[in-house]
């Protein structure tokens, strides 16, 4: 028999102090990573804020010392340094050891603070190593030491240095004659609360900082920084306050439809507060000041930054409530009074449609503000949202309506009247370009090659450079057939529908002949332009222009790049004399050019695989010896147009034609049917960069994008319904395949940013060259960059290797056959691929507005200046 567990008294921990901080570090300052770090500068730096506020302070200086401590310095009143009649303590050990202790709490402290919880610079204080705070007020200098909370004295610099408790604030010194009054803070911080590799962000430093020197612009802040071997010194001052805000928030290249709108004012609302005695009191009086700044730009983002009492409400709150009700409200009105703007049965715009392009900061200044968490990320006084709607109504009403403003303010509803109209065609888009059930059909582009599976997690969207990778024939295009007759894609096409497979011809690797079924062909284009290709053998073909032939050696060319003597890799087809004796007689052969000897072959629905027979005849032989290859005679452009069709050659990279050459079948054969959809792109696509969100969506390859993927794009995208996992761009390895993907992650950036926060984009990591060995254990290697290729030769040359020289280089995928595709480019297992990333959503806006905006020069600068960087064997010239 156990003993019973008792639970009594005796088992409750009760935490004194700043135990609970220590043990719950994330309670207090919201989370224990790099951001819970620079919460702690936040907490001390808005102390110093609230000085500025109340107007006595004027500069704020941040220091962000080498061996990681963080000094904090203002002009301000400086903390009280008399004794506390209540706790015994001074001032500042009181707030800076006592949690929920401070001048925030009522009497003449504030009017309005950030720090309302007196929680921050006593749980900051419990962190540190070690705390140095120094108070010149009174005429005196007054310091103070504490370790995790502890009071006492180091003998020394820095946290290492011995500690001895000891109680009391002590008087240092006097003030110099004229020197200001204030506080100075320094921490260091203990690294042991906070997660592996966690730091302080400066970058997150300085955004704190830039912020609040918007919100108090009677307030300079300094940030200087001995973190690298220099010395910076960074200062933030900005007389014209959100005005000035508003300019630096708009996004780069956006310009503005209207001026800066300011709007300012004050008011009261009521709600239950306790009084100096703790006791609840039911409709408390407060007073709110309002300010908000706003103006709206060409561009689609909307910037909505809400702060109260200067700390910034990251997922707003109360505020943001009033703000987006009021604009709506108002603009919805002013739009209806509006002749002209609105059709009959038109629906009044969203509050989406209304913040399309706008830049807003909405600040508020409220006495004792309630927050959803220490960490004030949203606002939760109820009372603000009728204050703030109903001064945001009356302004915005004024400026529609005012005669000097009536033409800037027209100009932002019909923008606003577009928008929705943008946003019910892309809902229109987007709800036909759902992944449809077998029962609901598809609407999707013709030239997609979709993949079987409807799961969403495993699918992937390979996006193509080339239409040639479902190639492109004109109808009456006849294909060689194994049965010896010959079709065209129509009747191949009508043919696949009523259930029959035909076969047809392919070259292996070694550019031997073999026996391949003829898959799904149909139409993959419609109204495609057309050349015609006319060989020496009087044949011609017509296609488009962009199909690759099969040269003689193996590699492919572009129709239209086809000259006259191009050799092409031919198919000779005989039939068999009658004294070839037995069951083959009159049956077809195939010339093998690897082999140079004649084969049977038989279509393999008669029961025969493949090759069945080798035929010798001396005479035929010599009818051959002239049979080196076709040869290119002209191509020409044909004024027609026409829809074009394709078929699919499963594991292999081609297939033949009546007219006796091979052409190409590019990353449908080495995709993964089940798993893996293709839609090839034409060229280049539009820089959306530079272009009208009405002409992005007019073009024809963005189109089939964003109807491919069923997402919509702006800010009507829902990653919800992509139709697909894994979206892959993948083009040559080249400067041209460099520029197309350069423009589709610039797409994706701009209009279905989505896809790539959720790490959902990859670009495809296609190989430079092929390095081959000569001899019985033959080896390939494919390599990436020059100087990859140049050490793996270096390597298999001292291991003794043989390699073929020279080392062949791929100008584009179309030269990899099938395997190597797959190997390379389209295996999960072994492919290489590069996921695009936003980490640095800022950065990557300014790099997109740099390198694709409308701006010439600053791009042109950038050009000259890194030139130098720039690996000039890594160009195709």
């Amino acid at each position: 028999m156990t003993a019973e567990t008792l639970y009594g008294a005796d088992d409750l921990t009760h935490l004194e102090g700043l135990e609970a901080v220590r043990k719950r570090p994330g309670m207090y300052i919201g989370s224990t990573d790099s951001r819970g770090i620079n919460h702690l500068f936040s907490e001390i730096v808005d102390n110093s804020t609230d000085e500025g506020v109340a107007g006595h302070a004027k500069k704020v200086v941040v220091t962000l010392h080498a061996d990681g401590s963080v000094q904090v310095d203002d002009d301000g009143r400086g903390i009280p340094t008399d004794v506390h009649a209540k706790s015994g303590l001074s001032g500042v050990e009181l707030v800076l050891t006592k949690l929920h202790a401070g001048g925030k709490f009522g009497g003449s402290g504030y009017k309005t603070s950030g720090g309302l919880h007196g929680v921050g610079a006593s749980a900051v204080n419990a962190l540190s190593h070690r705390f140095d705070v120094t108070v010149r007020r009174g005429g005196k200098v007054h310091e103070m030491s504490f370790a995790h909370g502890v009071p006492g004295v180091f003998d020394g610099i820095g946290p290492k240095a011995k500690f001895t408790r000891q109680n009391g604030l002590q008087v240092t010194g006097k003030m110099k004659r004229n020197e200001s009054t204030g506080t100075s803070i320094r921490y260091w911080y203990d690294a042991r609360y906070f997660e592996n590799g966690a730091s302080l962000d400066v970058e997150s430093v300085r955004t704190k900082m830039r912020n609040t020197a918007f919100l108090v612009p009677g307030v300079t802040y300094v940030l200087k920084s001995a973190l690298e071997d220099a010395i910076s010194e960074e200062v933030f001052h900005y007389p014209h306050g959100l005005t000035d805000m508003v300019e630096f928030l708009a996004p780069s290249g956006d310009r503005a439809v209207s001026g800066t709108l300011v709007i300012t004012g004050s008011g009261t609302y009521f709600e239950n507060a306790a009084d100096e005695n703790g006791v609840m009191r039911s409709k408390v009086e407060r007073q709110a000041e309002i300010e908000v700044a706003l103006r709206w730009g060409t561009g689609y983002e909307r910037i909505v930054e809400c702060f109260t009492n200067t700390i910034r409400n990251v997922h707003g709150g109360t505020h943001r409530r009033g703000f987006d009700r009021a604009v709506l409200k108002s603009v919805q009105d002013a739009i209806s009074k509006t002749r002209g703007l609105l059709k009959p049965k038109e629906d009044p715009p969203t509050l989406d449609d209304v913040l399309e392009g706008m830049t807003a900061v909405v600040h508020v200044r409220i006495p004792e503000p309630q927050f959803t968490s220490q960490t004030k990320d949203e606002l939760s006084t109820a009372g603000i949202t009728k204050v703030l709607q109903g001064i945001v109504d009356q302004q915005v009403r004024a400026w529609t309506e005012d005669r000097k403003t009536k033409v800037e303010a027209k100009t932002v509803l019909q923008k606003v009247v577009d928008a929705s109209r943008v946003r019910l065609t892309q809902k229109q888009q987007k709800d036909a370009a759902r992944r449809k059930t077998a029962l609901e059909g598809a609407a999707m582009p013709a030239k997609l090659v979709d993949c079987r599976t409807t799961g969403v997690a495993r699918s992937e969207l390979f996006l193509v450079e080339g239409d040639s990778a479902l190639g492109c024939f004109s109808s009456e295009t006849q294909v060689a057939l194994a049965s010896g007759k010959s079709l065209s894609f129509g009747e191949l096409a009508a043919d696949w529908q009523r259930g029959v497979t035909h076969f047809g011809y392919a070259t292996n690797k070694a550019g031997r002949v073999v026996v391949v079924p003829l898959v799904e062909p149909r139409v993959t284009k419609e109204d495609a332009p057309l050349v015609r290709v006319t060989l020496d053998n009087g044949e011609s073909v017509r296609c488009t222009p962009d199909h690759l032939f099969q040269l003689r050696d193996g590699a492919y060319r572009r129709a239209d790049a086809l000259q006259p003597g191009n050799s092409l890799m031919p198919l000779y087809r005989s039939v068999s004399a009658e004294s070839a004796g037995d069951q083959f007689d009159g049956q077809e052969l195939v010339w093998m050019n690897d082999r140079q000897e004649w084969v049977y072959t038989h279509h393999l629905a008669a029961g025969f695989g493949g090759f069945v027979a080798h035929y010798d005849d001396s005479a035929r032989l010599r009818e051959v010896a002239s049979m080196v290859n076709h040869t290119v005679a002209s191509v020409e452009a044909l004024p027609e147009r026409e829809d074009v069709y394709d078929l699919t050659v499963d594991g292999y990279h081609n297939f033949a034609l009546e007219a006796g050459v091979f052409v190409h079948n590019s990353a449908r054969m080495a995709r993964v049917s089940e798993y893996q959809a293709l839609l090839p792109l034409r060229g280049k696509i539009l820089n959306v960069q530079k272009a009208s969100l009405a002409d992005t969506l007019r073009n024809a390859e963005i189109a089939s994008i964003v109807q491919v993927l069923g997402a919509g794009t702006g800010r009507t995208f829902d990653i919800t319904q992509m139709r697909y996992g894994r979206v892959i761009l993948m083009a040559d390895a080249d400067v041209d395949g460099s520029h197309i993907r350069t423009l589709l992650i610039t797409l994706f950036a701009k209009y279905m940013r989505p896809v790539i926060e959720d790490g959902r984009l990859y670009a495809a990591m296609p190989p430079l060259h092929k390095v081959m060995t000569r001899g019985r254990n033959a080896e390939t290697h494919f390599t990436f960059t020059q100087r990859q290729m140049e050490q793996t030769v270096a390597k298999l040359e001292k291991a003794g290797k043989q390699v073929v020289t020279p080392v062949p280089r791929f100008k584009g995928l179309g030269e990899m056959d099938a395997d190597e595709l797959w190997e390379t480019t389209m295996n999960p297992a072994g492919r290489s691929v590069r996921r695009i990333t936003m980490d640095d959503a800022e950065a990557a806006e300014e790099a997109l507005e740099l390198l694709m905006g409308e701006k010439v020069e600053p791009r042109r600068n950038w050009l000259v200046e890194s030139a130098a960087r720039v690996d000039q064997s890594a160009i195709d010239l």
